[in-house]
């Protein structure tokens, strides 16, 4: 039977040690996110981030745009961010509406002063991304030598898995980034012996793709019709064959949450 990685458990733990810290910085953060539009899964878990840095004394502010606001109306906030000395950290709730580019969304992202950049969506960041920073402390958890591994990303062209891959290449014997449309899809995840999937595909990854006793991260979060929310991996199927697992909810989620908080402690201390 699969060993269940409790991120939430893991993020407790985090959370413990990162309320000591904030301790010692003697000013308040103040974490300000774009939110453009009221698309509900991003309002949530814009929600659920401004809770979470509030729990910590982080100063958690929402900067609203209109969903038909024109890019220069977004730069132009952005801009006047990083030029304001109280502001800790910037982060832009993504994906931005569909009238937006992808093209755009990179433009923007761009905008934001790297020392400032807490979400780590700049390639020229100096902070890790927060879902990557969040998937290595749960392999660490889980005590998982890379060194020796083969490692397989599904979506690694992707926002978080393109970054995910860059962290990655120097870590682990093998390292295959792939596309979900990739034509020997199965052939390619049956060699991984760390598996992690961010392509957004609900159970696009079954149990005969899998090898026993590989290790399965999953960073896919989609809410059904139901309400239910899975990831990429069809769990029931998967987890027969993993030796370790991250479940959806309760896997990535609360350790990106928190990574991200640790980043907004990291920029305080630097600004301390």
């Amino acid at each position: 039977m699969s060993q269940i990685i409790d991120g939430r458990a893991l993020a407790k733990e985090h959370e413990l040690a990162l309320t000591h810290k904030l301790l010692t910085i003697n000013y308040k953060p103040v974490l300000v996110s774009i939110l453009v539009g009221d698309d509900a899964g991003s309002v949530l878990y814009t929600d659920i981030k401004q809770k979470k840095a509030q729990e910590l004394g982080i100063d958690f502010r929402v900067a609203r745009l209109n969903e038909d606001s024109l890019v220069q109306d977004i730069s132009d906030k952005i801009c006047k961010l990083n030029k304001d000395n109280q502001v800790t950290g910037i982060m832009i709730q993504l994906p931005l509406p569909r009238n937006f580019t992808k093209e755009q969304s990179e433009q923007l992202v761009n905008l934001i002063e790297p020392s400032k950049d807490v979400d780590g969506l700049r390639l020229s960041s100096p902070f890790m991304a927060a879902t990557v920073r969040g998937v290595m402390s749960l392999l660490d958890e889980a005590q998982v030598n890379l060194s020796d591994k083969t490692v397989v990303v599904v979506g690694a062209k992707g926002e978080i898995g393109s970054r995910l891959m860059k962290v990655l290449e120097s870590k682990v014997q093998k390292l295959i980034g792939i596309d979900r449309n990739t034509q020997n899809l199965v052939e390619l995840t049956l060699q991984a012996d760390v598996l992690i999937s961010s392509t957004g595909q609900p159970g696009i990854i079954k149990g005969e793709m899998v090898k026993e006793g590989a290790v399965v991260v999953d960073i896919g979060s989609e809410k059904l019709a139901d309400g239910k929310v899975v990831g990429d991996i069809d769990f029931a199927s998967v987890v027969l064959k993993a030796s370790k697992i991250t479940p959806v909810p309760g896997g990535v989620g609360p350790m990106t949450v928190i990574s991200l908080m640790e980043n907004v402690a990291e920029a305080a201390e630097k600004l301390a």
